[in-house]
C-alpha cells in the first residue's frame, strides 16, 4: 500500500475526510459490487487516461476526479506515479461509492472525498464548486465512464471551469459517444441496454419457461413506466459534436478528441448490468423505484436468466464485443 507522509501535501482549507454522515456508514453491498468492475477486461479504458493524467500532473498539484466512484481510476493512477506529490479530490453524488473508496485510500494523505448532493428544492446536483472550499483551484480534473449521465451538461462544465486554474486540462473518456470515426464493428456500450429488452420481450413471447411475463408485455403503460426508469438510469447515446458545443460553450478550449477500440467480455458485460437488473429489465418481476417494492427472489433470478440469455442472443453467442471509446481533452484558458 502506497503511504505519503501528511507533511508533504498540504490540502489549504480542504479537510480530506468530511464529517458527513456516509463517513460512518458500513460499507454497503451494491457498492462493494459495483467496485469489482475494476476487474473487468474493458476497464482498459482507463489506460490511455492513466498515462495522459501521469504526464499530465506536477508535484504539488491537485486532480478532481469528478463521477470517481469507488475509485477504479484513482487506484490505477497510484500505481503508475507511485508517491509523487499529487492532491487528488474523488468527487461524486454516491455514499455508497464513495463510502469503498474511502475504505481504499483513508491512509493516503494524498486523496480527498466530497459528496455532491441532490438540492431537492433546486431539482439538481450540487456543482462541483459548491463542494470545495471558496477559491480552491486545481491544475487537472478527469471524468471517466460518466459524461454520458449528466443531463445537466453545460451547467455542470461551468462548474468545473470555475475550480480549475488557467491553462488546466480536462480529460474525459466515455464509451457511450456516438463517435462518427468509430467503426462499423464496434458498439457504443449501452445500445446492448436498449437490445436488451427488444431480446427478452421476444423470449418471453416464444418460450414457455416465461411464459407469466407475457401478460406484462401487453401492458403497455405499465411496460412504458419500466422503459422511462430505464432511460433515466441509461441515458441515451449522444452525438460526438454535442459534447464538443458544450465544452466549447462553458469556455473550455477543444485540444485534442481521440478514439481506441476496447474489447468486452459479453460475461463481464452481463455482471455489470446484472447489479442494474430492476432498471435494465424491471418488467420482469417489478422494481422498487416503479411499484414501490422489488421483484420476489424468483422473479429476479428469471430476470438473471433472461439477462443472460438475451445478451447471447445479441452477440449471437460470441464470448467478446469490440466498442468504440471516445477520449477529449480540453483546456481552460
Amino acid at each position: 500500500m502506497i503511504q505519503v507522509s501528511p507533511e508533504l501535501f498540504d490540502w489549504g482549507g480542504l479537510e480530506r475526510i468530511p464529517d458527513e454522515d456516509w463517513v460512518s456508514q458500513p460499507v454497503d453491498a451494491f457498492g462493494l459490487h459495483y467496485d469489482t468492475v475494476e476487474n473487468h477486461g474493458w476497464y482498459r479504458n482507463l489506460d490511455l487516461t492513466v498515462e495522459q493524467l501521469a504526464d499530465d500532473l506536477r508535484e504539488g498539484q491537485v486532480l478532481i476526479d469528478y463521477s470517481g466512484g469507488t475509485g477504479i481510476l484513482l487506484e490505477r493512477l497510484r500505481g503508475r506515479i507511485g508517491d509523487r506529490r499529487v492532491g487528488m479530490v474523488i468527487v461524486d453524488s454516491s455514499p455508497k461509492f464513495l463510502r469503498v473508496a474511502l475504505d481504499r485510500f483513508r491512509s493516503d494523505e494524498r486523496v480527498a472525498f466530497r459528496r455532491i448532493r441532490y438540492l431537492k428544492e433546486e431539482k439538481r446536483l450540487q456543482y462541483v464548486d459548491e463542494v470545495l472550499p471558496p477559491g480552491f483551484t486545481a491544475e487537472a480534473l478527469v471524468s471517466t465512464n460518466a459524461i454520458h449521465l449528466y443531463d445537466d451538461l453545460e451547467d455542470t462544465l461551468r462548474a468545473w471551469t470555475r475550480v480549475l486554474g488557467p491553462g488546466a486540462t480536462a480529460r474525459i473518456n466515455s464509451g457511450n459517444i456516438r463517435n462518427p470515426r468509430a467503426a462499423e464493428d464496434e458498439w457504443i456500450i449501452d445500445d446492448t441496454v436498449y437490445l436488451v429488452h427488444e431480446a427478452a420481450a421476444e423470449i418471453v413471447r416464444t418460450d414457455d419457461r416465461y411464459a407469466g411475463y407475457r401478460a406484462m408485455l401487453e401492458n403497455e403503460d405499465r411496460v412504458r413506466a419500466y422503459l422511462d426508469y430505464r432511460d433515466r438510469v441509461f441515458l441515451a447515446p449522444r452525438p460526438l459534436e454535442h459534447y464538443l458545443y458544450a465544452l466549447r460553450a462553458a469556455g473550455f478550449e477543444i485540444a485534442e478528441v481521440t478514439e481506441r477500440t476496447i474489447e468486452a467480455d459479453v460475461e463481464e458485460w452481463y455482471e455489470f448490468l446484472a447489479a442494474y437488473a430492476d432498471a435494465v429489465l424491471g418488467w420482469v418481476g417489478g422494481s422498487a423505484k416503479v411499484d414501490g417494492e422489488g421483484a420476489s427472489e424468483e422473479a429476479a433470478a428469471d430476470r438473471l436468466q433472461l439477462l443472460r440469455e438475451s445478451l447471447g442472443n445479441i452477440f449471437g453467442g460470441r464470448p467478446t464485443f469490440r466498442c468504440c471509446w471516445t477520449y477529449i481533452s480540453a483546456t481552460r484558458p
